[in-house]
């Protein structure tokens, strides 16, 4: 082979992407399903397959799940990546797993067009990368990270914040999270700010049972006032906990929402309380007032946050 091929892949607990690039740029992206795969050795050989490409200089991957010494099971899924292993097997040095996926999309962040994000609510003030930045990513799970840019060289936090305590700021709310806690014990963000999470947030509140996430998506935007009610507590919890994440993280640059599933109701997102809990903080309302929320239309920030964290040098 003459040209020299590196490998980005961004495994999330559905959907894993693969980007293949040379020192031009891109190549190539394809996206595999999660669940069809057994092991992390057989998804990557698959991807490189359907790439076409037999071999690569570098792989750099961004797994859903915590990393220690190179190693990552992913948290909603039984895949298991070892950076060691895989470079044995694949022959490729280095193989990099980065700390979690969102910590890849975060990187990505600065480098959003206009075009690539959406406004949510009456702030329509861009984005400004040269203060630190929030991103909540809600899909299978609940992903959490922050941007902070530096005179050297910006930084990106990886955090398993998404398992952090789900906070109540309603009689409503704490009745579910009562309930929830009769069910669960624990009740973190992501159980009910993901794709299942939003399923049990419907037979909290509902008593009842629905399929899947995209038939009580699917029944709020047809007219259901029972899913209308179930979707717009959903998005105010989203509200609440992205308007924490500004304060800690102090994003007075913006605040980014990501993932598989806000894309799928984003005219609704607007209507609904999420903005309005954002900015409910109190004594800080206006400073938040202040601060951009965005809905990130792009599917692939992990791998953007990837190309332009490590540019190909060969």
């Amino acid at each position: 082979m003459s040209r020299s091929f590196r490998l980005f892949a961004d495994i999330g607990g559905t959907n894993a992407r693969f980007r293949l690039v040379d020192k031009s740029g891109p190549v190539s992206t394809k996206v595999l399903q999660v669940p069809e795969y057994t092991e992390s050795l057989a998804l990557l050989e698959s991807a490189m397959k359907k790439l076409g490409c037999t071999e690569v200089t570098e792989i750099r991957i961004a797994v859903a799940g915590r990393v220690k010494d190179g190693r990552a099971a992913l948290t909603n899924s039984a895949l298991v990546f070892d950076a060691e292993a895989l470079s044995k097997h694949l022959a490729t040095e280095p193989v990099v797993i980065l700390q979690n996926d969102l910590q890849a999309a975060a990187f990505g962040l600065p480098f959003l067009k206009d075009e690539d994000s959406f406004p949510l609510g009456k702030n329509r003030n861009k984005p400004d990368p040269t203060q630190p930045l929030a991103l909540i990513s809600v899909g299978t799970g609940l992903g959490i990270s922050g941007y902070f840019p530096g005179e050297a060289e910006n930084f990106v936090l990886a955090t398993e914040g998404g398992h952090a305590t789900l906070p109540a700021t309603t009689d409503a709310e704490l009745r579910i999270i009562q309930a929830l806690a009769e069910r669960f014990g624990h009740v973190s963000g992501e159980r009910v700010l993901s794709g299942s999470g939003l399923v049990v947030l419907y037979e909290v509140m509902t008593r009842a049972t629905a399929p899947n996430p995209a038939n009580i998506v699917d029944g709020a935007l047809k007219g259901d006032s029972i899913k209308i009610e179930v979707l717009n507590q959903f998005c105010g919890f989203i509200g609440s906990v992205a308007g924490n994440l500004a304060l800690t993280y102090g994003a007075w640059g913006g605040v980014f929402l990501g993932g598989g599933i806000p894309p799928r109701f984003a005219d609704f997102l607007v209507q609904s309380p999420f903005r309005e809990r954002f900015e409910a903080k109190g004594r800080f309302r206006s400073d938040l007032q202040n601060v951009p929320t965005r809905l990130i239309l792009r599917g692939d920030i992990a791998l953007l946050g990837l190309a332009e964290a490590w540019h190909p040098t060969a």
